[in-house]
């Protein structure tokens, strides 16, 4: 009987002991991770503001692929919220303070009591964006005690933050790479008016160049308030992928014939039939369309005489949506129509 109070004196002590133990741990904990994503700010504040995409790269699905999620009506922005069930239990998170392609503050709710903030901090930089993603608060006695006999929340929360921006890079790149060619085939141009300044140039080098020269001719434009009645283009005069070197025209069409000057010039292009193919995706993948245009025409039985002048139309483009998935780019490409041979 003595050895048995003794014994129980003992888990007491040691009850008592352990819990002064943990009620003096740290209760306070800020865990983060940083990386540089290498896509533009405004689409990575877009990808993390709407809940519903987390799951194209939350790091959770990983370790739990029973988690499943549901959402209310709104789901991006200040009151956006959403929850979760899975094998480790239920949790739910909401928005709380937004300040665009800069900072998202949420609030998570575990179930066990306390409430901390999620954040994320962005900063754009030359390379496209710096993010932070990390989880602040303190420490209810149950979470400090669940933490110590699991290694602690750093060591278990930091690797997933950190995977989870490598998993969210992963994605928005490979969704910045995508793209798709429509051939519309054979069409009735109806023919333009145009203003245009002309170049060669590397291949390389040609869309640093046209910037410089649609801003000229634009300026010309409203200095002698002459209006645009359709979408820039661009006119291929040759392309010469051997020695690396194109000449080019960067062009502003006009309903009438414009007035011109030395530097900016006017043009026509005649009503023709063209074969034309709409590309939609990041214009540095354009040539991939053009390539796919050629191939196609020649499939459909017709060529493109050799001095003809293509042409490229910039329908929508980085002045009208910063996601270059939504760019669509217009190749419109003269044609010949090639004879059947007769057998006799």
């Amino acid at each position: 009987m003595r050895a048995l109070k003794y014994i129980l004196l003992f888990v007491l002590v040691f009850i008592i002991g352990s819990s002064i133990y943990v009620a003096t741990l740290k209760a306070d904990y800020d865990i983060k991770s940083t990386k540089t994503i290498n896509v533009p700010v405004e689409i990575v504040f877009n990808e993390i503001n709407d809940f519903k995409n987390w799951n194209n790269w939350g790091p959770w699905l990983e370790m739990d692929s029973t988690i499943v999620a549901s959402y209310p009506e709104i789901t991006s922005g200040v009151g956006a919220s959403y929850s979760w069930t899975g094998k480790e239990g239920v949790g739910s998170m909401k928005t709380i303070s937004v300040i665009p392609n800069q900072e998202i503050i949420q609030q998570i709710d575990f179930g066990t009591g306390s409430t901390p903030e999620v954040y994320w901090e962005l900063n754009a930089v030359k390379n496209g964006t710096e993010l932070t993603w990390g989880m602040r608060g303190k420490n209810s006695f149950s979470e400090k005690l669940y933490w110590l006999f699991n290694g602690g929340i750093e060591k278990n929360m930091t690797p997933m933050y950190s995977r989870g921006l490598e998993l969210l890079n992963n994605h928005l790149l490979k969704y910045l790479g995508k793209y798709s060619v429509d051939f519309k085939g054979i069409v009735d141009f109806g023919g333009t008016f145009y203003l245009y300044k002309t170049t060669s140039s590397k291949i390389n080098l040609i869309n640093k160049k046209k910037v410089d020269m649609f801003k000229n001719i634009d300026k010309y434009m409203i200095e002698n308030a002459i209006e645009s009645n359709w979408h820039n283009f661009t006119l291929f005069h040759q392309w010469d992928e051997k020695n690396d070197v194109a000449i080019f025209s960067t062009c502003i069409p006009t309903q009438d014939k414009p007035l011109a000057n030395e530097e900016i010039l006017a043009g026509y292009i005649e009503p023709q039939k063209m074969f034309k193919t709409i590309f939609m995706g990041d214009y540095k993948f354009s040539k991939i369309a053009w390539d796919a245009a050629y191939e196609e025409l020649e499939k459909q039985g017709f060529i493109s005489p050799e001095k003809s002048e293509p042409f490229e139309v910039y329908n929508i483009g980085p002045k009208n949506t910063i996601d270059p998935t939504k760019w669509v780019l217009e190749i419109y490409i003269p044609i010949e129509y090639i004879p059947v041979p007769v057998v006799l």
